[in-house]
Order: C-alpha cells, then structure tokens, then sequence
C-alpha cells in the first residue's frame, strides 16, 4: 500500500466518512520556547495552516501527545487521525517521534515509520490530511521567523479588508470565495455598478509574500479609487493599457500582475473584456447549457510598457454567470488523483446548483484533489449572476 492510500485508509472505529472532515486544527502548546536569547538551539514543530500563519509547537522537556481529541498536547482533527496517533519527545538534543499504533500511520518524508525515529532538521510528518515540519534553530532565528509569520497574518487581513462584500440582489449579483495560501499570495479582485455599467475584475500578482500581498493591495487601491487619469473606466483595453504604464516591473521590484477585466452594459447585455496574461473567464448560459471561455492574450501586466491592449465583446444571454478565477483553481501540485486544469474547473463551476454555490463548491474540490494540504497559491473565484 503507498502513501496516499495508507493517508486515506478507512478507520474501523469511526462513525464518519473522511469526506466531512473539518479543516480545523487546534494546537494547545503552540509558542515560542522560554529562555534568554543566547544562541541556544530550540525544536520546534511548524504546522501548515490552509489559511493564516504557520503555527510553530515548540518540543520541549514534556513529551507531546499528537491526537484527534484531548488530552492530546496538539489536536489535528479528522477522521485519518487517531485518538491517540503519535508521540513527539526530546532524546538529548535530538526530537524524536514513536507512532502510537495509529490505524492510518505516521509518514515521515513520506515513509510510514514503524519504529521510534529520530527527526533531521526539515523533516515533513505526515498525519492524516495534516503536514507538519520539523525545526531547529537558534533561538534569535526562530523568535524572527515568528515575527514574520505576524508580519504576513497582518497584510492578510489587510487584503481582506478592502475585498468587496458580495451581492445578494439586483440585477447582478455576486459570489466569491478567497483562501490565501499559508505563506500569502498575490490575488485581488473587485467590481462595482456605477448607473447602467457594472465592472469586475480579477488579478494575480507574481510572488508570495507580504510583497506580492502589497502590490496587490496598490492596484486594488487605485481600482477602487478609479485613479487611472483620463481614462474610461468601461473601456477595458484602456484600463489595463493604463495599469501596465502605471506599475511598470522595472519601477516596482520586479513584480508584475495578470488581469482579466470586464464592463457590462446592463440594458444592451453587452459584455466588453480584456486579459493581460490571465485564465479565459468561463461564461456559462445555464439554460441552454452551454459553457464557454472568454480569453485575452495580452501582456502581462507591467511587463511591457506601451503594449496595445485589444478588448472583445459578447453578448449575454438570460440568467448567464460569469466565473473569474486565479492560479490557485487550476494549477495544483503534479501529484494529484486525476487530471486537473480548465475543463475541470468549467465543469465544477457550471455543476447544477444555486449561482452561488460555484465557488465554494470548487474551492471543496480542489482541497480534495489536494488532500487536504495547504495549498501553494490563493485561492480566489468569483461568480457573477445576470438576471
């Protein structure tokens, strides 16, 4: 049996399919160890969270009981986790880590471990859906690597401050799901209505990282500011030729963005769009079921300046949905279960169901394909509804 089938093995003392886990995880002995900052080496076990900062589990004296429920020193929850699955201790200088008699199994490096095994530095412990990895450092790294990890839990709820809140009625109506990855991206998106015109749209800044987050939170602050002088905000060639002269790479540490962006003229039902190195949006027409793709095969943006953006247009139908989508919905590691990429993700999208179920529903299916782990981009959809 391999690694990914002893990970999903069924538990024979469980009432619950491992389907409807939570993602949940709860750790009580998380923190900084005590001590002076003096050079001394500490152990710390850093546990991958799919949304906000990595929790760092500091090994100490006491030995720390890994389980699905208390007394368990870190809590993981679901169903692949046993009560009582594996237990981490201090031998000397080293951490070591004994598997419990779990009925799933503890992996270390993707290894099921049978006897007590001592853990090098970067080492990954697989337990159930959960990844954690272990640590040493010195003291004064690992109180730097903590700031970090609040440094980049702030700029994420920054991002999430300024998202705007979905629309529930009108004429369009609007749905969305964004998961940022543990260690930040880049995604942004936005719309507005203003008389006759409704304009959305979404971006993905190149990097990870609390610059990547920032850059991001830069375009979206002149989007919704609609700072782009003398230009026609419905136009949307000229909203992306003015954003690539505006954040040129060369002006902003390199980083560049993708873009696709679109101006609905709602008496007319006539859709105008571009893209600058970003996925086709899907329109679907739920009554006659068809599904189509609306892409842009311009630049991305800041990577060339004065190149000539070229918008299209179509017509929408009654009742027709429009899906924006990032990275994070198509490209997902090489070792998924199946196949995986813009069909998948259209005809997740475009499942029977509410409108606004979309996004939610493929972001549960991209975890699953996933197994649960963090994923290594945003995850961000947006779904527009048209009566």
């Amino acid at each position: 049996m391999n690694e990914h089938e002893e990970g999903h093995e069924e538990r024979r003392d469980e009432g619950r399919d491992e389907g409807t886990d939570t993602e949940r995880t709860l750790a009580s002995r998380a923190g900084m160890p005590t001590g002076p900052v003096d050079g001394t080496v500490v152990h710390f076990l850093v546990l991958d969270a799919d949304t906000g900062a990595p929790r760092r589990i500091a090994v100490e004296a006491t030995p720390l009981v890994i389980g699905r429920v208390p007394p368990a020193a870190i809590v993981l929850e679901g169903s692949a986790v046993s009560r009582r699955h594996c237990l981490v201790d201090r031998a000397g200088d080293q951490v070591r880590l004994t598997d419990l008699g779990s009925t799933n199994g503890t992996f270390v490096d993707g290894l099921r471990i049978a006897e007590p095994t001592m853990l090098a530095d970067g080492a990954q412990l697989r337990i159930g859906p959960h990844t954690l990895r272990y640590e040493r450092r010195r003291r004064e790294e690992a109180l730097a690597a903590a700031s970090l990890a609040s440094d980049i839990a702030r700029a994420r709820g920054y991002v999430n401050a300024l998202l705007p809140p979905p629309i529930t009625d009108g004429p369009v109506r609007v749905a969305w799901t964004f998961q940022p990855c543990a260690a930040l991206g880049g995604d942004a998106f936005g719309y507005h209505r203003d008389g006759d015109w409704f304009c959305a749209y979404i971006l993905d800044v190149s990097g990870h990282g609390v610059g990547a987050a920032m850059h991001s939170v830069s375009v979206m602050n002149v989007m919704r500011q609609q700072a782009l002088p003398g230009t026609d905000m419905r136009d949307p060639a000229a909203v992306l030729g003015a954003l690539n002269d505006m954040f040129d790479m060369d002006r902003h540490h390199g980083m560049y963005f993708t873009m696709w962006y679109g101006a609905l003229h709602l008496p007319s039902r006539r859709l105008a769009y571009a893209a600058g190195g970003h996925h086709p949006a899907v329109l679907h027409a739920p009554d006659s079921g068809r599904v189509g793709k609306l892409p842009g095969r311009g630049a991305g943006i800041g990577t060339m300046p004065g190149f000539a953006y070229r918008a299209a247009g179509v017509e929408l139908p009654a009742g027709a949905r429009l899906h924006l989508f990032s990275d994070g919905a198509v490209e997902l590691a090489e070792d998924v279960a199946e196949p995986w990429g813009m069909a998948q993700v259209a005809e997740s999208l475009c499942a029977p169901g509410h409108w606004a179920d979309g996004p939610e529903r493929l972001y549960r299916r991209v975890r699953a394909l996933s197994r649960m782990r963090p994923l290594d981009d945003d995850f961000s959809v947006l779904t527009v509804q048209l009566d």
